[in-house]
């Protein structure tokens, strides 16, 4: 039996909230720090406040961090959310739904990429983008890794493998093709999974570097680290205050927090559905 009690429930929502502001320290201080003079970013010991709001550290962050910056990042992050759920979503269903031979090898193939560092893969993806003319393209920046959707067949198919059968037989009876049933039975109620699934590959795809990095050495198809990086440290050919670059990573990170507010009551759902917990 688990115990309700007062002091059990006055323990249990402490903790939580402890864990809580222990996991939000880090944004605070990053944020209370982009506020910062030079000379509060640097004192010692480090002070947690600043002595008042230097938004001076914005203008000069938005020098790097353009609209056309924060435009190529949610294009290529939004990019690459849809490519993989067309990519998996389909695949997901045909593994866990449509009878075939050889499915566990299908799914084994699939799913292997998931055990290969990207470290390992990185030159292999570039030498193939550059021989299909992908550098300095959109293209370049958005199907390698849309195309990787190992994580996504593993989650989606989870799910459908969760569906009553039935469910799919009554459909098939009913006159349903394949499609049919995948598009119109089994899609909406994948919301749940899609939705968490979309927010997760969101953040991801924001926060890449080292890709666009690779790929994209046009400053027009820049993203956001990547503009972002001559100031990370601090500095660059001139001095920069590190106080610039938080304000810079601050502006930064507001989108995918935004996203993960929204879609913050998907996630334990989602996850719950995609792990057959629910």
């Amino acid at each position: 039996m688990i115990r309700t009690s007062k002091p059990y429930m006055v323990f249990r929502y402490t903790l939580i909230a402890v864990c809580g502001l222990i996991m939000a320290f880090p944004l605070f201080y990053m944020v209370s720090r982009s506020f910062m003079t030079p000379a509060e970013v640097e004192a010692m010991p480090p002070r947690l406040l600043p002595g008042g709001l230097v938004w001076e550290n914005y203008v000069e962050a938005a020098k790097f961090v353009t609209p056309h910056v924060i435009a190529n990042s949610l294009f290529v992050a939004i990019s690459i959310v849809v490519m993989q759920l067309a990519l998996a979503l389909p695949a997901a269903f045909a593994l866990s739904k449509v009878p075939f031979r050889w499915t566990g090898i299908v799914m084994g193939f699939l799913l292997l990429p998931m055990f290969i560092p990207s470290s390992f893969t990185l030159i292999p993806t570039f030498i193939v983008a550059f021989k299909l003319g992908m550098l300095n393209t959109f293209a370049g920046l958005i199907i390698p890794i849309g195309s990787t959707i190992s994580v996504g067949i593993l989650l989606f198919r989870q799910f459908f493998a969760s569906l009553p059968d039935g469910l799919v037989e009554a459909a098939r009876i009913d006159g349903a093709g394949w499609f049919r049933v995948f598009w119109s039975v089994t899609l909406p109620l994948a919301a749940p999974i899609i939705t968490t699934f979309s927010v997760v590959t969101f953040i991801t795809a924001w926060n890449l570097y080292l890709w666009p990095q690779v790929i994209a050495t046009d400053p027009n198809l820049a993203v956001i680290n990547v503009a972002l990086a001559p100031i990370a440290g601090g500095s660059t050919f001139r001095y920069v205050s590190p106080a610039i670059g938080l304000a810079g990573a601050t502006i930064g990170v507001l989108p995918s927090l935004l996203i993960f507010i929204v879609g913050q009551k998907w996630l334990v759902r989602g996850m719950a559905a995609g792990t057959g917990l629910e």
